[in-house]
């Protein structure tokens, strides 16, 4: 309990002594964490996403029954596995960066619009996570550049 005690007095000071910083300092500090987060998800993202894309490059015979079922052809997996794959690097790109956010997110809206219209409550959790952390993403790129 002492530890935990001497712990919370600890990170207590430690905000303290932030909060005394100037303001030039704390917008500094604050631009820096969010640029480590935005890393981050970047990172988690793009290799979420190139695996989901090749993947369904490869053909999984499992998935592609799965999108036959909803009607997609077999090129129709390889095309959209291809675009996740290709919207992925693209995002690692700074010029592109922009049309690559707004691709990944029509491809994850149009996830997201299949899992819902078919009943598949369970396999939507995928693209809305996905797609929050790309909303995410896309809110502190644009605060950090």
């Amino acid at each position: 309990m002492l530890f935990t005690s001497l712990k919370f007095e600890f990170y207590l000071l430690e905000f303290y002594k932030i909060m005394s910083l100037d303001n030039k300092t704390k917008k500094t500090i604050e631009i820096n964490v969010m640029a480590s987060v935005r890393n981050i998800l970047l990172v988690v993202l793009c290799a979420g996403m190139m695996g989901m894309g090749m993947v369904k490059m490869v053909g999984v015979p499992e998935l592609v029954e799965r999108f036959a079922e909803w009607g997609f052809t077999r090129w129709m997996v390889f095309a959209i596995g291809v675009l996740e794959t290709g919207i992925s690097i693209m995002l690692f790109i700074k010029p592109v960066r922009k049309y690559a956010i707004l691709a990944f997110i029509v491809l994850l809206v149009s996830a997201l619009s299949t899992h819902v219209l078919f009943g598949d409550a369970i396999g939507a959790i995928g693209p809305f996570a996905v797609l929050t952390g790309t909303l995410l993403f896309w809110w502190l790129d644009s605060k950090v550049g």
